[in-house]
Formats: C-alpha cells, structure tokens, sequence
C-alpha cells in the first residue's frame, strides 16, 4: 500500500503530511531528527487494520516549517498537532508516537483528551535530571556549513555514531549499544531527513529533552498501550518512575508494529474525511510517481483563492539539472514551478530520470494537463529551459524564455567517480558540496581550467553552496542522467 502526498497551511505554516488507508483517524508522530519517512512502516501496519494513518512531518522537521516560537515544548508542539487536525476536519484521533513523537503523543492526551480516542507509546522518554543536563549541554550542536564542506563529514559521522552509542557523543563500553550499525542507505535517509531541517532539529529534540511524563502521565484518560523494543536505549526508561509497570517489552520490530497497530484499531477514533491540500503547494500523478509544484509570488491560501485564474497559472518555471522549484522561492510575481522528475520534492519514487528530452517533456506535460493549466510560457534554466523548448516546439507552451546554466561536461569526466548514490562512508556528502562548490568557478564545473573559470564567479556563500549540495543529493544520480542530458543539448 503507498501513501499520498499533501502540503496544507496551518496558522501561515506550511505542513507536509502522508497518508494511507482508510477509516478512523490515527495520528503517527516520528522521532527526531527524522520527518515522517520514519513511520511509513507503522502506518502499513495500521492501514492493513482498516485505520486512516495520517503522519505529518512535525513542525521544523522534514518538509514543515518550523513553529514561530525561540524554545518550543512538547506542548506547543502537541498545540500545533491539534491544529492540524482541526485543518484536516478531524475529529476524535487514535496517536502513535515514537521518542520524540511519544513525548508530543503525551502531551496531546493530556491537552484535549476529549479529541484522544487512544495513545500508543513506542519508547516514551523519562530522562534522569542528570541525563537532562547532559543532552541538552552535548546533543544538539548548532548545524552550520563550512566553506570545505566538513559539516558534511559530521553529519555523517554523527547519524553512524548513534546507531553505535546512546547518547551518540559517550563513545565509552557502557553507551555501546547491541545494535547491528544501520546501512547506509538508512543512515543516508537520516542524513536527508536532518538536511531537511537544517538547524531547526534542534527545536524537537530540546522539546524531548525537557519533556517529564510524570506531569502529564496523571491527566491521561484514554486507553494506551507503553510499548518498546528490548534494543532500544529507552526499553530501560520503563523501569523508572512514572512508567514502571506499565509497560509492554517486545523482543522484535515488528512484533510491536503489529501490537500497537492492533492496540489502535481496537479503540477507534472518528472516520477521516477527504484529504485535504493546499493552494500553494501540492503533487500531481505522472503514471506511477508524483510531479511536486508549488505558487511563487502568493504569500497566503487567502491570495490564492482570491485571484480569479486560481489554478489557470499561465508562467511555468523549469529549473536546471540537479535543481528544484525551491530555486525560484524570491519570484516575487506570479508564477508556478514544477520539479522535474527524480528532483525536489519530486525525487521520492523515481528510481530512474528519463534517459531522452523528450521523456523529461512529456512528464512534464503530463503534470501541466493534470493541473488544468495551458498556454503556458516557460521560464527556465538549463535542463528547464531545454524541457520548456521542447513544450513550446509541441504547441503545449506558447513561449520558451531560456536561461543558460552550468553544465556537466560528460566527455571530460577526469575527475573519477561522480556518483551521488549512498557509500558507506558518506564520501557522497561531502561530494556534493565540492560539486556545488566548483560549479559556482567553472563552466562546465569540472573543467576546472582558466579557459573554463567562471569571471567574475558566482557568490560563494556556505550557505547557497550547502542549498545547492542538498539539492544535489535529493536527486542523487539522477541529476548525472539530467546533467549528460543538459550538456549534450538533448
């Protein structure tokens, strides 16, 4: 079974969520620093129960943006929990929560247990006073990048770290954990996911931090199952007060995915209605996988819906190989963006780029039809620009204004190995950044030769840089495929 996609606004945020299943309402919370990717197996398991699982991106993680708030709590997050069912037109709600998640699913039953038909807790926190003081003095180090790129090095060194030792910084025999090392496609999603995040991680994760079960344990009503893994470093928390004796052990993964799966559909809360999205950004269905836009130059769903074209969006902007829409956010006029297949938001589910221009143009029509928009004019970069040509040569777009970009050059590939694909070593991070990098001083970016120097050269910010990396690695080798396609002239 495959989840939907949707954006929606939530008091000026915007809030990405999945869904899958149908019937009575449950409300998945994934742990940090992850985004809702981490609960796709638990929301299987609830499905198959004939429950509607809804696991939404937490506030700051993933694709949501963050609270308006310095240092939220594990109540402000469940406030904006409750907020988002109050926009998605739920009424009573089962929840499922992991770690981080567990805490805001707490505090939540706590807040508004007239909305909470059941709670299921995968690891609740009940940290020691001393263990508070050292996580919040040592785990969250600011996330910033590093001209060379070393924050990528970190990165990765950290996600490895902690599938090795609790906490991830007390490298000593007593924090080893008897953990196989996760591979490196999980630890390269964990990376994606706090890439998402940036610094803001650190916002959850305090929130987790501070939270303490015995202030909100007392106000719980609703049934709830205190579940965990025997592997897991907060399997011991169940000892302590005030969660000793309620809890429920469980020797493998999947043996608590179907305990708290059953446990949810065995107290149903209210039917979930339709899905609901947003004006501003959203996903359309090409064939088997998902073409993501987004509104340039409307700040709000009230701006939207007030313009009487709406969804008739006549300038379709296309962004270069190894690009997003994200890349044209500072529009200030009206405009719609599209990111190309295996790119962006859309990079989810491709496991392939098309190979031809023309494959690129007809995802990219198919998009255009599926959002009832026509006679379009296409700005674009690069590989957009090349797309937008080739609409404008079918009579699907009236027009083509084209922008040059930066081009890989594939028959000078000296340079050895380009992949973007997960290695063991994360040495695929810290390529990325380099790319990023190079391309701001050379043109094609690995002809790293005066003839080919870029004068004068683009901003080299750490931060634009970083953007561009991140963007590079969503679309990992497919942007190799859009980029021998961008330099080859189609």
């Amino acid at each position: 079974m495959e989840a939907t996609r949707h954006f929606v606004e939530v008091d000026g945020r915007c809030v990405f969520y999945r869904r899958m299943g149908r019937g009575p309402a449950v409300l998945l919370i994934h742990g940090s620093p992850q985004s809702s990717r981490a609960v796709l197996a638990q929301a299987r398991a609830c499905a198959a129960k004939g429950l509607c699982a809804i696991a939404s991106d937490t506030p700051g993680a993933g694709r949501s943006e963050p609270l308006p708030l310095p240092d939220p709590t594990s109540a402000d997050y469940a406030r904006a929990l409750a907020a988002l069912a109050d926009r998605l037109g739920l009424g009573r709600v089962a929840l499922y929560g992991f770690h981080t998640g567990a805490a805001t699913a707490c505090a939540f039953a706590a807040l508004f247990p007239e909305r909470t038909a059941t709670v299921a807790f995968d690891g609740l926190p009940a940290w020691t006073e001393s263990e508070r003081s050292s996580l919040l003095a040592r785990y969250l180090p600011p996330f910033e990048p590093h001209w060379d790129g070393s924050h990528m090095t970190w990165l990765w060194s950290r996600m490895e770290e902690q599938t090795v030792f609790f906490p991830w910084y007390q490298s000593t025999e007593g924090a080893r954990m008897a953990y196989t090392v996760t591979p490196k496609e999980g630890v390269h999603a964990n990376c994606m996911d706090l890439l998402d995040a940036g610094d803001a991680y650190r916002a959850v994760y305090r929130a987790a931090f501070t939270f303490r079960p015995q202030e909100w344990m007392p106000r719980l009503s609703a049934p709830a199952l205190m579940a965990s893994n025997r592997s897991d470093p907060l399997c011991a928390h169940l000892q302590r007060e005030p969660l000793r004796g309620r809890g429920v052990v469980f020797d493998a993964p999947a043996a608590l995915l179907e305990a708290c799966a059953a446990h949810l559909a065995q107290h149903p809360g209210d039917e979930a209605p339709a899905p609901v999205d947003s004006e501003l950004r959203g996903f359309v269905r090409v064939g088997s996988e998902y073409i993501a836009w987004r509104r340039h130059g409307s700040r709000s769903t009230a701006e939207v819906e007030s313009n009487s074209e709406s969804r008739a969006m006549r300038r379709v902007q296309l962004h270069r190989a190894g690009g997003s829409g994200a890349n044209f956010d500072s529009e200030t006029g009206p405009s719609l963006s599209l990111d190309l297949p295996g790119h962006g938001d859309s990079a989810e589910g491709w496991s392939k780029a098309p190979s031809h221009l023309e494959d690129w143009a007809d995802a990219i029509e198919a998009a255009c039809t599926s959002l009832r928009i026509k006679a379009i004019d296409v700005a674009g970069t690069g590989l957009g620009a090349m797309v937008g040509n080739e609409l404008a040569r079918r009579g699907v777009a009236n027009s083509c204004r084209g922008f040059p970009a930066p081009t890989f050059d594939p028959a000078q590939a000296a340079l050895g190995s380009l992949s973007l694909t997960p290695e063991w070593d994360g040495a695929h991070l810290v390529r990325a950044f380099r790319i990023a990098r190079w391309e701001r001083l050379f043109a094609p970016w690995n002809l790293r030769d005066p003839a080919h120097a870029r004068r004068p050269h683009e901003d080299l910010d750490a931060d634009a840089v970083h953007r561009r990396a991140v963007s590079l690695l969503k679309a990992h080798d497919r942007w190799l495929a859009a980029a021998a396609v961008e330099a080859a002239g189609g």
